[in-house]
């Protein structure tokens, strides 16, 4: 009896996993990059050589690599993607380009996907500490750190792709003599783990002597990394997406090195700044109160020299009129090297009190930049490009557990499948709108049809359904990070306690909201697809943001015109179809745009708005109309079927 309870287990289990289940892809494209693509520097109209030393962390993490050093903006400058890097910032090489979407080349087998080109750099001359002429004998090296992408551990708390063994990334030098590109150095795709198990560091060292003074000693030679992807196979459009990653740190060419030149006289953050609330990135003014503070923060500090150091810490908070509101200065304090004693551990520095209570009036929608410094306390350091971290505490009118980025997509399977997310009110108020970012899928195949949902709690559970939008599809917005907001076609009194807002979706299709992999609320994340709800082991945040206050109304009334229409007749058992429709605000026809949808997905007839179609074309069946405001993008699904 046992026995065969067991084996209906793995049965049931197997069954469960391959009918129902939450789905984490890569991005499909980098929305950093696409809302930034117009708006980027010119990289190649300038012609700056640069002189030794060349270094840089990417320490300046503004989506593309600093102008003055590199060539293109292939790979992207972030601090989301790395696993402890050595500084904070890394270069990301995927199979994104510069305008963030998938390489066109892009296929199964091999594809040549980012570059990063160094400028034309003097290297036929030394200018510090006295000017001369570059010889063997000054001992030029290069070197950096690289990571495969996808981290290490559970495979449900990995962040970014790992390269396959048929992928790669190469190093290659350019020689001004002969005009000519020469491998230097690469290594093929792997786990992380193949590094840190053997090494105990997340990131590998590569120093190389540049010694070939014939061909290099020049003014003019130039370094690039390049790497070479493989898309997965997956036979689901709405799944396949970027990958194959790669994380690049600390690239450093100099005179008087050695073949052990490991350590630098670099005081460091590693990761992005906390906020300083226990539960949330963000939430609205008017429900804050001074326990949603944490007691305490997190901060990473690292000394990168082989010798202890003293240094200072401190942060500093500003207003939104940039007004020091606070300082909390922590002082001195030793740093040990982080070769030998990892990182800081002094909790004065590495655990400074959250000491600012954010006075805020009812209301208000204010923010707050929080600047964390952190230097070598004596003498200044190598890099004081990585001496400050900075943070936006918000305090508007939406509550976020992510930080504003997508590393992931997530989504789930089969159609009818219900996602909740779980938030709480202090006391209470008003919803009325939900801010949602979507991941765009190859294709667009991820364009699917969902209710906007909203739920009570039941003893910890997504209780009974207090709202369900018409039909509506992901909208993508062409700004950086830029969320589209779902305005509910009625404000929703919420009482103080727990809620949930999210999805039921029409479709088996993955509909690939952004999934930040850098904060963790996986634990307010139920998802039902067989009429019960379990809690999201996938550790993240999902990119859904309720917003609440009937001054957000009043602030975007260009931005609610609501979208009404009838269909008549439906069923239809006619050849005609007579539509009327009725536009709050907005009149004119020629903002909108008319589209029938099947019951695949497929359009099957697109249009100008008119008020008459003939669709005797179409057979019997099921199907969607939607139409769009093509300013506002607002849209309004309803259901037609066809009859005869």
């Amino acid at each position: 009896m046992k026995k065969t309870f067991i084996l209906f287990s793995i049965l049931f289990v197997n069954f469960f996993w391959a009918n129902s289940q939450e789905i984490i892809t890569q991005l499909g494209s980098n929305p950093q990059l696409q809302g930034h693509y117009r708006a980027k520097h010119n990289y190649k109209s300038s012609n700056i050589a640069v002189k030794l030393p060349f270094i840089d962390d990417f320490s300046n993490y503004t989506l593309y690599p600093d102008s003055n050093k590199w060539m293109d903006n292939y790979v992207f400058i972030n601090t989301q993607f790395a696993i402890y890097p050595p500084t904070i910032g890394v270069a990301t090489f995927d199979a994104l380009n510069d305008s963030g979407f998938i390489y066109p080349s892009a296929m199964t087998s091999q594809f040549p996907a980012d570059t990063l080109t160094s400028r034309p750099i003097r290297l036929d001359s030394i200018f510090q500490p006295t000017l001369k002429a570059l010889k063997l004998s000054d001992s030029l090296y290069f070197s950096f750190y690289f990571q495969p992408g996808g981290g290490r551990g559970n495979a449900w708390e990995l962040l970014g792709d790992a390269p396959e063994p048929e992928d790669s990334l190469v190093l290659e030098f350019y020689s001004p003599v002969s005009q000519l590109w020469s491998y230097v150095w690469s290594t093929k795709g792997m786990p992380l783990d193949s590094i840190y198990l053997k090494t105990n560091r997340y990131f590998k060292y590569v120093i190389i002597p540049v010694n070939d003074s014939v061909n290099y000693y020049k003014n003019g030679f130039q370094f690039r990394f390049r790497n070479y992807c493989s898309l997965g196979n997956s036979t689901s459009p709405s799944t396949l997406s970027n990958c194959d990653q790669w994380n690049i740190d600390y690239v450093y060419l100099g005179v008087n090195r050695t073949k052990n030149d490991t350590s630098r006289l670099d005081l460091t953050f590693i990761e992005k700044a906390p906020s300083f609330l226990k539960n949330y990135q963000a939430m609205p003014a008017s429900q804050f109160q001074a326990s949603d503070l944490k007691d305490s923060l997190n901060i990473l500090l690292s000394n990168l020299d082989v010798t202890t150091h003293t240094s200072n810490y401190k942060y500093e908070i500003y207003d939104q009129n940039n007004v020091q509101v606070h300082t909390e200065n922590r002082g001195l304090e030793n740093i040990s090297s982080f070769w030998t004693s990892g990182y800081q551990t002094a909790p004065v520095h590495a655990h400074p009190p959250v000491s600012y209570n954010f006075p805020l009036a009812v209301g208000n929608k204010l923010w707050y930049e929080i600047r964390h410094i952190f230097k070598e306390g004596v003498s200044q350091d190598l890099r004081p490009e990585n001496d400050t971290n900075r943070f936006i505490q918000n305090f508007g009118d939406y509550y976020a557990y992510d930080d504003g980025t997508a590393e992931n997509g997530y989504g789930l399977t089969p159609a009818g499948s219900k996602l909740a997310y779980k938030f709480s009110l202090n006391k209470a108020d008003t919803l009325v709108a939900v801010d949602m970012y979507f991941n765009p899928s190859f294709n667009n195949a991820n364009q699917q049809y969902f209710n906007l949902t909203v739920w009570k709690d039941s003893g910890g559970y997504p209780g009974d359904t207090i709202y369900q939008s018409n039909l509506i599809m992901p909208v993508f917005e062409k700004a950086i990070n830029k969320f589209h907001t779902y305005l509910l076609d009625r404000p929703l009194k919420l009482a103080a306690g727990s809620f949930y807002v999210g999805w039921e979706q029409t479709t088996d299709d993955n509909l690939n909201v952004g999934f930040d992999r850098n904060t963790a609320s996986q634990n307010n994340v139920y998802y039902n697809s067989f009429g019960f709800w379990e809690i999201s082991f996938k550790r993240g945040s999902l990119m859904i943001r309720p917003i609440f206050g009937l001054n957000f109304l009043n602030v975007n009334e260009k931005e609610k015109d609501i979208i009404t229409f009838d269909i008549y007749p439906n069923p239809l058992s006619e050849g005609s179809l007579s539509l009327s429709l009725k536009i709050k605000g907005l009149l004119k026809e020629k903002d909108y745009q008319l589209k029938i949808i099947n019951m695949m997905g497929a359009v099957v007839y697109q249009s100008a708005y008119q008020s008459t179609i003939d669709l005797n074309q179409l057979q019997n069946g099921v199907y969607f109309i939607n139409i769009v405001n093509i300013k506002t993008r607002l849209q309004q699904v309803k259901k037609l079927i066809i009859a005869r």
